[in-house]
């Protein structure tokens, strides 16, 4: 079994806490345990070689085979966004680690609102929750599942693959999660300046079928149009061929 070696961060001087654990139920629960009982510090990263129940955004789950994969997360406190800004983390930590995928190969692209796709293929799922305080948030749980030595997955996830899949290659996992957090914090301290429109016009030039021509489905049917960006709070706006503007939240929209 690979299991992270932790070791090596000892002799790193790094912002990262790194906890790790043999099995949880999600590192997102854990991590909101940890802050309800201790004074946490900034990038504390929850690390599990096995996840029993992991979680993906909108309740739905993340598999992935104990001791094959990274799951992880971080812990933030980003009290320098207002609530109607929280989509800016979502942004930066999806820049973070396509940014670490990127020295892996070519064609990862975001897939809105953050999953990490190479081509038509999902390789990693985030889950981030925000807890707030009036009108910023207080913290914010990052939940990362991340495909890197796993090369057979179960049936109903026929669109997962992996780094091992993708390049032949096995994978040293502590080396992997030290490369993706190092790029995940350059991206979050670089938030941190609030040059939002930077923000944007990398997200929006890393985003799966942007300006492309493709199908969806909503509550109204199937319909041909192409992503042409995001609002700040997160929507998604598509073009229909019939030159119509909509916006979707998360979930209401999907490709076919």
């Amino acid at each position: 079994m690979n299991q992270i070696n932790f070791s090596i961060f000892a002799k790193m001087k790094t912002a990262f806490n790194i906890i790790n654990k043999e099995s949880v139920s999600s590192t997102n629960d854990e991590a909101k345990k940890l802050l309800q009982t201790e004074n946490v510090s900034e990038f504390t990263v929850i690390s599990a070689n096995e996840q029993l129940i992991g979680k993906g955004q909108r309740k739905n789950s993340w598999h992935s085979k104990a001791g094959k994969n990274l799951t992880i997360s971080i812990i933030t406190f980003p009290a320098f966004l207002k609530i109607t800004e929280q989509f800016y983390l979502s942004k930066v930590i999806s820049l973070g680690i396509l940014e670490y995928l990127k020295t892996k190969g070519k064609y990862f692209k975001i897939k809105w609102p953050n999953d990490i796709y190479y081509k038509d293929k999902k390789i990693c799922g985030l889950l981030i929750e925000n807890t707030v305080t009036g009108s910023t948030i207080k913290n914010s749980v990052i939940g990362i599942g991340l495909n890197i030595n796993q090369t057979v997955f179960p049936k109903d996830l026929s669109k997962a693959t992996s780094l091992s899949i993708i390049n032949d290659t096995e994978y040293l996992l502590s080396e992997e999660l030290n490369n993706m957090l190092s790029r995940i914090y350059k991206f979050y301290n670089d938030l941190k300046k609030l040059n939002f429109s930077k923000t944007d016009k990398l997200y929006h030039n890393n985003l799966y079928k942007i300006n492309e021509l493709s199908e969806f489905k909503d509550s109204k049917g199937q319909f041909l149009g192409k992503i042409t960006g995001t609002e700040p709070e997160g929507k998604l706006i598509i073009q229909t061929v019939n030159n119509e503007i909509r916006t979707y939240n998360f979930k209401e929209v999907e490709f076919i």
